[in-house]
This record gives structure tokens, sequence and C-alpha cells, in this order.
């Protein structure tokens, strides 16, 4: 690690817990109330030729690579019966709800809650 690095640094459990509540209150944010100036956002936004993506689409596998890192549920999600055994899997949410016909912000709304154990045990 350089002095100039973050590389390789990992935060303690404390400070990790302390990060979130830091701009709990949006006052206390850096930016709170103010906003980019026009020559700055023209710089941030890299317009045509200046922006590496211009003219280029990510693959098919590039984007499934994309879709599985940002998953919140990288091992899958499963339908298990009551006595905590696996009767079928799915790559993500969005399968899982195709297969039970149900709209998908109504899975995630139960993986999200303390009540997906009672979803997935009745169905």
């Amino acid at each position: 690690m350089t002095a100039t690095s973050l590389t390789g640094y990992k935060h303690i459990d404390e400070a990790k817990l302390k990060m979130p509540k830091r701009f709990e209150d949006k006052n206390n944010h850096f930016f709170f109330c103010k906003s980019h100036k026009k020559e700055t956002l023209v710089l941030i936004s890299k317009p045509g030729k200046l922006n590496p993506m211009v003219g280029n689409i990510h693959s098919e596998s590039i984007k499934k690579k994309i879709r599985d890192k940002l998953s919140k549920h990288p091992y899958g999600v499963g339908i298990y019966d009551l006595n905590d055994n696996l009767i079928s899997k799915y790559k993500n949410n969005t399968e899982l709800a195709k297969h039970l016909n149900i709209s998908k912000v109504t899975v995630s709304k139960y993986l999200n809650s303390a009540l997906f154990c009672f979803f997935f045990f009745y169905f």
C-alpha cells in the first residue's frame, strides 16, 4: 500500500457501522444545497467522442457479468418446503417471479422482509 492509495485497505467493523449514519441528516452532507457549474457538468458528462462508450455496445457475456455482479442474491433464490428441503432454485428474483406468475416487485418485497420464509414455505 502506498501513501496515495487506499488499495488493499480494510475498514474495521466499527467504522463500517458509522458510515451510513454520517449523512442521515442531509444538512451535514458536504454537497447539500449546492450544484455543479455548467463547465463542470460538461467535463463530467464526457460528450461525444470523449465518452469511451460512444458507439460501443456491451456483448451479452459482459451484460451477464454486470447483472451477476450487481445481483443482491449472487447464489440465487429458491423455494423450500417445511422441512427446509430445496424444491427449486432460480438465478434471481425475476426468474422466480415468472415461475410463480407474480410481480418481481412482490418477490423482492418478500425477500427483503422477514416474511420471506412464510412465502416460500407454502408454494
